[in-house]
């Protein structure tokens, strides 16, 4: 792949799989005729393995069309899930501890999950900052603050700028990276929240037992009564707007 114009995204993973096992084979094959001939060639000769059928996708100059419209899907994916998950902590950034509905108060602690969301902030914005640095662009205005907000401005700069950036070979390790982070993000935010207590009554029993599944929908504990993730959080939604109306506490 070395020698053609391969597009560097996940479009050729299945070449590269086949040329590094085929590769592997040729290195076992060698060793096996290297022995073969030390021991005077007796017995049958090693079979050489066969190279693949390998169908290689070029880049257009480095990442093909395909390919730069999922790592640009991939960065907005990033975006949304570290905000989910930056909510979703315990008490940090907004959170909504058991017992509480959109509205009441909360009061901050450390989250478990900063220094993952502090080392995506950072890596989104040593490209912004190289990229910056090399096209003459004005340096970032909110470096001493992190958060969803420096992250989704960081993100919106980098998204309109992407093609750009995929087209530098500096750069092909961001699209990689990006992917990765998308992967590490869905699965923190899977792993985090089974379990989790949902502060909403039931719609069905208006029992407070609605709790985060492994399969990744909510379910009361009750009625069994199950809740798709946007259900939940308009509940959430509806529940605080009509209590903070009525002037009912949360606790």
């Amino acid at each position: 792949m070395s020698s053609t114009n391969a597009c560097n995204g996940p479009c050729n993973n299945t070449a590269r799989r086949l040329i590094a096992d085929y590769e592997r084979a040729l290195d076992g094959y060698v060793e096996l005729l290297d022995e073969w001939i030390a021991d005077g060639q007796r017995g049958e000769e090693p079979a050489e393995p066969a190279a693949p059928e390998v169908t290689v996708y070029e880049g257009e100059p480095l990442f093909c069309r395909r390919c730069r419209a999922l790592i640009r899907a991939a960065l907005l994916d990033v975006d949304q899930l570290a905000t989910e998950l930056s909510a979703r902590s315990d008490g940090h950034r907004g959170s909504l501890p058991e017992g509480r509905v959109s509205g009441s108060r909360t009061s901050g602690s450390p989250s478990p999950t900063a220094d993952l969301l502090d080392a995506l902030y950072g890596d989104l914005t040593d490209v912004e900052d190289e990229w910056r640095q090399r096209w003459g662009f004005a340096p970032r205005t909110h470096r001493a603050h992190r958060g969803a907000d420096p992250r989704s401005r960081c993100i919106g700069w980098l998204s309109e700028r992407l093609d750009g950036i995929l087209a530098a070979e500096e750069h092909i390790g961001f699209a990689a990276r990006v992917l990765r982070w998308e992967v590490v993000l869905r699965e923190r935010l899977q792993e985090d929240s089974v379990g989790t207590k949902s502060p909403i009554r039931c719609p069905r029993c208006s029992e407070r037992r609605v709790v985060r599944e492994r399969e990744g929908y909510w379910q009361c504990g009750a009625c069994t009564m199950m809740l798709s993730d946007p259900v939940e959080r308009q509940q959430r939604h509806d529940q605080g707007v009509e209590l903070e109306a009525a002037g009912v506490g949360h606790g």
